[in-house]
């Protein structure tokens, strides 16, 4: 292969640069991978169906820019009834098409699935940044199921000055095991709590059942039915007191009428006779009152 070199200026055309050199130069300095600022650049969320959201953000593939200015709807392709799947997030370059565009790669079913290997070679390179993991007879996505490979730098990283690297995989690896880790330590005392809750129930409802043995049971009910029995007989009383009360009442407007119009004439001299009524014993009047005293 000849030397190559500049970027030297053309006099009458004679030093023309081709993009490809452009990108080398650059690749020579600046990393592959995404943007860090900000952190959500290029981010995979779910957004509850079978489909995944690729956040706005910039990439870098061997010295070519990629730009995505909004939210890139990705569709999930359906779930098996039995086996699952992973599939990968992708930013890919293809040389032959003049493009870096993300896309889906899908993956294989199976009971352990793997992620799909990336490509990287002459015809097209890519850059990883996220797996979606498909559960078998999965209707959506949940964001549990995303794993972000942005901070990875064998799958994506972000860009970089390629002399002075920062290899952020172990960072990402860090993080990937603190997060199992507490992941897995949340489902165990989950299922801890759930366990001693499980065992203070029986605990307690042993502890009813020896309370409430067969005569217990059986003393409780008999009061009860006793209960229902004595409150049957007092409604009816109740109601009977109800029926005399209102007799009596009738009684007491008949006589106070008739004690409040009677009057007696005798010869030439007004007679008045005052008649009353009542529970109590007779008090005051004078000769020829008549007093009726009455029990309720």
């Amino acid at each position: 292969m000849a030397e190559q070199s500049g970027i030297f200026p053309s006099v009458n055309g004679d030093r023309k640069y081709l993009t490809s050199f452009f990108a080398e130069y650059f690749a020579d300095f600046i990393g592959n991978g995404i943007y860090p600022n900000p952190s959500t650049q290029c981010q995979v969320l779910a957004n509850n169906d079978m489909t995944v959201i690729l956040k706005p953000g910039n990439g870098y593939i061997n010295g070519l820019k990629y730009i995505n200015d909004s939210d890139k709807v990705l569709n999930i392709d359906t779930a098996d009834g039995v086996l699952k799947r992973i599939d990968r997030i992708v930013l890919r370059h293809t040389v032959l098409n003049r493009e870096i565009k993300a896309y889906v790669k899908k993956g294989t079913f199976a009971s352990s699935p793997v992620a799909p290997t990336l490509q990287r070679d002459a015809d097209m390179w890519e850059l990883g940044v996220a797996d979606i993991y498909i559960l078998n007879g999965a209707v959506s996505i949940s964001q549990a199921n995303i794993t972000d490979l942005r901070l990875n730098s064998t799958y994506c990283g972000i860009v970089h000055g390629v002399i002075d690297q920062v290899d952020t995989t172990t960072i990402f690896n860090q993080f990937q095991a603190w997060y199992l880790e507490t992941v897995d330590d949340a489902t165990t005392d989950i299922a801890t709590m759930l366990s001693a809750f499980q065992s203070d129930f029986n605990t307690w409802f042993a502890n009813l059942q020896d309370i409430l043995d067969e005569n217990t049971a059986g003393n409780l009910l008999n009061m009860i039915n006793s209960l229902v029995d004595r409150m049957t007989v007092a409604e009816t009383a109740i109601t009977e007191l109800d029926s005399r009360l209102g007799t009596a009442e009738t009684d007491i407007d008949n006589l106070q009428t008739a004690a409040g119009t009677a009057s007696t004439h005798i010869g030439t001299t007004n007679i008045h006779v005052k008649i009353t009524s009542g529970t109590a014993d007779p008090t005051g009047g004078v000769d020829g009152d008549v007093y009726l005293q009455y029990e309720v």
